[in-house]
């Protein structure tokens, strides 16, 4: 019975999800004060939507994952399939519903999220550039989740204009996460016709394309420190986050095994969006404790 819950909390990614419920209360906080219903109505969908995209990933990724990861649950055997599959679907059904207490448009996003997710994990993983971008998109839209639960509640939609700088730099940083990932990922998804830019352009220029956007991170992030409440402590801890994410793309582009060193540089990325996160709460946090703003 333990064996088989911690397969499901690998299958899940539990640890993947407390970031994503990080996320969404990173975007309530920048356009709210308080921890209300909204908010955890709109965590607890976000959380069951991600679950269930990691879920069906690994449906639909299993014979890739015979290749490049098999100690995860389908691939050894510890989950079936099937089961996989049905779990992802309840959770899909169940984050798509939890928030019509919050409003039609939430719900109406958490319901493109769902159905995006299921086709990213189908068909659009294998199309390359697109699979990254609908990552990408899905990962910064947890952000823009969070503030859209509140306002909409609030009837000040029109206030979400304002955090769009902070959604671009999250959805920047994520896209050149998953390029490098890809590099990561080569071999597999070169077996298995997976068109990743690592695949397409080889693991070199993929390197570079991901450095360009990790670089792109910088002016971003300026912008978003000037636009919206966020203070010193964001913009010092994201700063230092994007730079770590350069200097370990540059030495994925200087090795002479740059799909090695790739695991390396995305798990610094994975690090460096983490501490993006965590400066969003942080600042806020700090703020509201003291400016009540």
């Amino acid at each position: 019975m333990i064996e088989k819950v911690k397969a499901y909390g690998e299958l899940f990614r539990v640890h993947n999800l407390l970031g994503t419920a990080l996320g969404v209360l990173a975007g309530a906080l920048l356009v709210g004060t308080e921890l209300n219903l909204q908010v955890i109505v709109a965590i607890a969908s976000a959380v069951s939507i991600a679950a269930a995209g990691y879920a069906i990933n690994d449906y639909f990724d299993v014979e890739i994952d015979r290749i490049n990861k098999p100690e995860r649950p389908l691939p050894s055997g510890r989950i079936s399939p099937q089961a996989a599959y049905n779990s992802a679907l309840l959770l899909f059904v169940i984050g798509s519903l939890l928030p019509l207490v919050v409003g039609p448009i939430t719900t109406a996003f958490a319901i493109a999220n769902a159905v995006l997710m299921y086709h990213y994990s189908k068909t659009l993983k294998r199309k390359g550039f697109i699979g990254n971008l609908t990552v990408a998109f899905s990962t910064s839209a947890t952000i823009f989740y969070g503030a859209l639960a509140v306002l909409e509640k609030l009837g000040k939609l029109d206030e979400i204009f304002y955090i769009i700088p902070v959604v671009v730099l999250t959805f920047t940083l994520t896209l050149a996460r998953e390029v490098v990932k890809g590099i990561e990922d080569y071999y597999g998804d070169k077996e298995n016709s997976v068109k990743t830019l690592a695949v397409l352009m080889g693991p070199k220029k993929a390197a570079l394309a991901a450095l360009l956007l990790t670089v792109s991170c910088i002016p971003l992030i300026a912008l978003s420190y000037m636009w919206t409440r966020l203070g010193t402590i964001f913009l010092a801890l994201t700063s230092t986050g994007a730079l770590l994410s350069i200097f370990s793309i540059v030495k994925v582009l200087r090795s002479n095994d740059p799909i090695s060193e790739a695991a390396k540089a995305r798990r610094i990325t994975k690090i460096a969006m983490f501490l993006g996160i965590m400066a969003i709460l942080l600042d806020r946090l700090l703020s509201l404790a003291f400016f009540r703003y």
